[in-house]
């Protein structure tokens, strides 16, 4: 279980993964304004997010 926990503080904590996120949020919130989009769509592309992060933190890092 501490493995776990280790884990998400590592993922959580990564400078690479808060820039992702950020850069992510900025651009769901411009594309909200100029073309409002389905909640479900903004969703599927945070996912898609989370999903390379952790791929990439698992085989590239």
């Amino acid at each position: 279980m501490r493995r776990v926990f280790r884990g998400i503080r590592e993922y959580l904590t990564d400078w690479k993964n808060l820039l992702t996120h950020t850069v992510v949020g900025v651009l769901i919130l411009a594309v909200a304004v100029y073309a409002p989009v389905s909640p479900y769509v903004r969703m599927g592309f945070v996912g898609c997010v989370v999903g390379f992060n952790v791929v990439r933190m698992k085989y590239f890092d």
